[in-house]
């Protein structure tokens, strides 16, 4: 059997124990109260902490841009509200547009009927002579000539002129200064020619507005009135015009217009 320790040796095994090093680590034997060992300490709890830091910085910094980006519910309500009031303006100025829209067309309208009647009541005064005239057309000097009393100008041979100058296009005729309408009369009477109730003879001086290339080649067409009055000669002379003046009719014409056109 082994020996045991007298007393005195526990004594001993004690004191040897109490100043023993209380921890040993690697070469250095490094324990922890060495100030190495301190000092790593409190550095890994200075970036403990630092991560800690920098951790509740990035969810305060997301958690703003969240309530940045969506909207608390107050302010998604009002925004509903601002959303339908547009809505509920853009519907407003869509009807307002269609309206005016209309009122346009109806004004449109009116302004082409009132363009389309003050043209017709333009043209209508023109044929029937109640206002002076000017225009493009042509200019004919018709003379008796050398002709002899059989071949001398007629109130027929004027009618015949006339009809040719109206067949080519003429807006308005007047013969010495007597405007043509469709109530003018020429006829023979004695030694001269009355045109609307006046008394007029040769040389007669036609006035004509219209198309002056086709009125003048109405009178030159070959064996037409040109041709025929050098025959039988008399003198005819045409001259294109750009601006031929006619006047209005006789007040006494337009007397008896007025009392036809009446009931």
């Amino acid at each position: 059997m082994p020996e045991l320790p007298t007393s005195g040796q526990l004594r001993a095994v004690r004191t040897s124990a109490a100043v023993a090093e209380p921890f040993i680590v690697g070469a250095k034997g490094l324990g922890y109260n060495d100030p190495e060992v301190l000092s790593m300490r409190v550095q890994s709890g200075q970036i403990a902490v630092g991560l800690a830091a920098l951790l509740l910085g990035l969810m305060v910094a997301v958690q703003f841009r969240l309530q940045k980006v969506v909207p608390p519910p107050t302010a998604t309500n009002q925004l509903l509200s601002l959303l339908r009031q547009a809505d509920q303006k853009r519907a407003q100025l869509s009807q307002q547009v269609a309206h005016l829209n209309m009122l346009l067309d109806k004004r449109l309208s009116q302004q082409a009927s009132a363009t389309r009647l003050e043209k017709q009541l333009t043209q209508e005064e023109i044929l029937a002579g109640t206002v002076p005239v000017q225009g493009p057309g042509v200019v004919v000097k018709w003379a008796n000539g050398s002709a002899p009393a059989a071949y001398q100008i007629t109130d027929i041979d004027l009618l015949l002129l006339v009809n040719e100058l109206r067949a080519a296009g003429a807006e308005a005729i007047s013969i010495n200064g007597q405007r043509i309408t469709a109530q003018t009369e020429i006829r023979s009477a004695a030694n001269y020619i009355l045109i609307n109730d006046t008394q007029s003879g040769a040389p007669f001086t036609i006035r004509a507005i219209g198309q002056p290339s086709q009125l003048a080649g109405a009178l030159t067409l070959s064996g037409g009135l040109y041709d025929e009055s050098q025959q039988e000669g008399l003198s005819m002379t045409i001259a294109k015009n750009h601006s031929v003046v006619i006047p209005a009719a006789p007040p006494a014409i337009l007397s008896n217009i007025a009392q036809k056109s009446s009931p």
